[in-house]
């Protein structure tokens, strides 16, 4: 059975049907299954939401609890709220509640004996750094002060989605520099609109920075191959070498078409490594799957991300390959004569 590899057809054009046919070719000829990349994304996270039910819950307890004057009660309520919120960060509600958890607090030690004023002021501090504020309610008491300004640069890992967007609090973050205030916070990775990645971060007043090591995209998928590229001759480096730089597929072909018509330049790949590119070219259609490596004349092309063209091209390049296949396997088979006992017979 062929071994399956992952085609990546760098061009920004599909290749035609030569092109097609010289591909199908070459992988016959080596025992390999071209296939198209995958259209996977990143895992996304599960969001569930009756850890929130659950939190809302919680804060109903603790408010009656705090009526009560029940300490222990306040304690005990607002501890399970804030547990469950910190284990479930992607909660579109997380920064709120967690907000609301804070005041909770300091209404507890203005209100419930042993008070604690400036632990009060610091827990509402805490929760307008998240939320921004809001007026407050009834038995509660608002911090004269304010939250300190932060800055907070956010670093992605190499293997994270070069497009992911960044959540802070539940608002989407215009860059990778998030400006904010001193405290804690909710922090998202999405991608493709759904989470790869959450955490709770504190921002120290001034300027941070934070590492996200969100998952990238699956191996061999579209997004993982598409980081693939071939260098311009401006860059100063050969047109036949590929930049595979952070690509995850084990096993992937890279090719695009030669100089001469119908010849493409393959080269097999693992991971972040490709070989030389070879010239191919498929032989004629009597002999459809023989085949020699032929020589190519100096090329002068310059290289195109494969992303240019995306996976239709490499759909169309292994359907294409596919139908050629078909068509030639159908064909019937030339009259012979052939010289037997008897006479001549034609076979």
């Amino acid at each position: 059975m062929d071994a399956p590899a992952t085609l990546v057809w760098m061009d920004p054009e599909p290749p035609d049907a030569e092109q097609a046919r010289a591909l199908s070719s070459w992988g016959r000829a080596h025992g390999v299954k071209l296939a198209a990349p995958a259209k996977a994304a990143a895992k996304a996270l599960e969001v569930d939401v009756r850890p929130g039910d659950a939190v809302e819950a919680l804060l109903d307890g603790a408010r009656d609890a705090i009526a009560a004057r029940d300490r222990d009660g306040v304690d005990r309520t607002l501890s399970s709220a804030e547990s469950t919120l910190r284990a479930h960060p992607e909660l579109p509600q997380a920064a709120w509640l967690m907000a609301e958890v804070m005041r909770a607090r300091a209404t507890q030690w203005r209100h419930v004996p042993p008070a604690d004023p400036e632990a009060a002021e610091t827990a509402w501090l805490r929760a307008e750094a998240i939320d921004g504020g809001r007026v407050p309610g009834v038995g509660e008491v608002a911090s004269a002060r304010h939250p300190q300004p932060a800055t907070v640069a956010v670093a992605f890992s190499p293997l994270s989605p070069d497009d992911a967007e960044l959540w802070l609090d539940g608002a989407r973050a215009p860059s990778d520099v998030v400006a904010t205030r001193a405290g804690v916070h909710t922090l998202v990775a999405k991608w493709g609109g759904a989470p790869i990645w959450a955490g709770w971060i504190e921002a120290p007043a001034g300027s941070s920075s934070v590492w996200v090591d969100a998952p990238g995209a699956l191996g061999c998928s579209v997004d993982d191959v598409a980081r693939a590229h071939r260098p311009s001759e401006a860059a100063g480096a050969s047109t036949d070498a590929i930049d595979a730089r952070h690509v995850r597929c084990e096993t992937w072909v890279a090719a695009f078409g030669g100089a001469a018509q119908g010849v493409v330049r393959v080269a097999t790949c693992d991971k972040d490594r490709c070989g030389p590119a070879f010239a191919w070219r498929a032989s004629s259609t009597s002999m459809p799957w023989t085949w020699s490596p032929e020589a190519e004349p100096a090329s002068d092309r310059t290289g195109v991300p494969w992303a240019a063209w995306g996976l239709a091209g490499v759909g169309v390049a292994i359907a294409t390959a596919v139908a050629i296949v078909a068509a030639e396997a159908l064909q019937p088979a030339p009259t012979e004569v052939r010289f037997v006992s008897g006479g001549i017979k034609k076979q």
